[in-house]
């Protein structure tokens, strides 16, 4: 009984983020997990609708509460939701909240294997979150060696200037898009003429 109004609560929470009422959304995400603290859609809920609110601390404390109840899940895509969720939250932050190391401590810790991984980038390249891609990109070492980034494209990290801001971080950019090309990205995706794309780039 206490699972099915969790559930009614977080769709709830659903509709009313689909709608931008993002404090409501984050208040039926509450409410769901106050019925069932083990319903894990509804952590999922609560931080996309915190980010809305700009809330990257209780986010990222609910990406993590979230992704240590699935533990060892053998759901990758529920999984890969979650870690995306935390890096997600930070993309834009330039100071990392409190909530942020315990959580990046744990995603290295937990050994997730390369179809997970492989998940995780290409949700934040789709989202064109590269500031994320350039944190995983200071820890390739500690990701699997067989990981592979096939359905990347690199078509919007090539338009997004708001990632390079003075020069200082063109030097991280080149060294983004090099691992990331190595992995598996196809440089074709850049678009149809790759120079072009490197030469506006350059001059951004």
């Amino acid at each position: 009984c206490s699972r099915d109004i969790a559930v009614l609560h977080c769709n709830k929470s659903t509709a009313l983020y689909n709608l931008g009422k993002w404090t409501e959304a984050v208040f039926s995400a509450y409410q769901s997990l106050h019925w069932d603290p083990e319903y894990v859609k509804a952590y999922y809920r609560a931080g996309h609708s915190l980010i809305m609110l700009s809330d990257s601390y209780e986010a990222i404390s609910m990406f993590h509460k979230g992704l240590i109840l699935l533990n060892a899940s053998a759901d990758r895509t529920q999984v890969a939701d979650f870690v995306a969720g935390i890096f997600i939250s930070v993309n834009d932050e330039q100071v990392f909240p409190p909530t942020f190391p315990p959580a990046y401590d744990y995603i290295f810790s937990a050994r997730f294997d390369a179809l997970t991984w492989q998940a995780v980038i290409e949700r934040l390249a789709q989202k064109g979150k590269w500031r994320s891609c350039l944190l995983l990109l200071s820890e390739k070492k500690a990701l699997p060696a067989n990981l592979r980034v096939n359905q990347l494209s690199l078509k919007n990290l090539f338009e997004t200037s708001e990632l390079y801001g003075h020069g200082e971080k063109m030097q991280e950019v080149a060294e983004l898009v090099k691992w990331l090309i190595s992995i598996g990205a196809k440089v074709e995706t850049i678009g149809v003429y790759p120079l072009h794309a490197v030469m506006r780039l350059c001059i951004k």
